[in-house]
This record gives C-alpha cells, structure tokens and sequence, in this order.
C-alpha cells in the first residue's frame, strides 16, 4: 500500500481505527504540536488529558516512524472493515481522488459533478 492511500484511509476513516491505534495518532499529532514548545506546563496538560501516552505498546506501534504506523494501521482498518471503506476514484484516469466526497480530479481534472 502506497503512503497516499494509507493517508486516505486513516484520515477519512478515522472511526474504525482501533482504540490502541487512535492514541498513538493523538500521541503524534500533539508531539508534533509541542515540537517548538518547551513549556513544562502544557506538557503536563497534554499528559493530563490524554493527548500524550506513556504506555508503551501504544509508543511500540510508532517505534519504526509515523509512514509505517499509517500503512499498518490503513492495512488494518481494510482487513477489518473492508466494506465500509471507500475508494472514490477518477472515472476517467482511475486514480485516488482527495476526498471520498470529491467530485473533480486532482491528477487529470475531470469533473463528475452531475
């Protein structure tokens, strides 16, 4: 699997991620939030609030970098639930559109509003 569709796949359907695996997003995203914030304070709130996690088989699952985290867990959600996971392709160059809402291409531009 590609890093475009595991994007995709975490980002547009979220909800079916695992428990274990929506913290580690959380855990990343608001590392990535602190990175130029050396606040002991907002750490701390972080922390209190769950956004940071100090359990370890949440941080095991982005021991080997974030891309690797996305394709698994994208891997995961579609041997899962893979009919609730939809690919909204280009009818004309078949390629994954931006969004599963989106109606025009972003690759060739061809648009199949109706």
């Amino acid at each position: 699997m590609d890093k475009e569709t595991a994007e995709y796949i975490v980002t547009y359907f979220f909800s079916l991620l695992p428990e274990k695996e929506k913290l580690a997003w959380r855990h990343h995203s608001s590392i990535l939030k602190l990175e130029d914030n050396d606040s002991p304070k907002l750490l701390e709130m972080y922390k209190r609030k769950g956004w940071i996690t100090d359990k370890q088989e949440v941080l095991d699952l982005l021991k080997l970098g974030y891309d690797n985290f996305e394709i698994n867990t994208a891997k995961k959600i579609i041997e899962e639930y893979p009919d609730k996971v939809f690919f909204n392709t280009c009818p004309k160059c078949k390629k994954l559109a931006r969004t599963p809402n989106a109606k025009q291409c972003r690759f060739c531009g061809f648009d199949w509003h109706k």
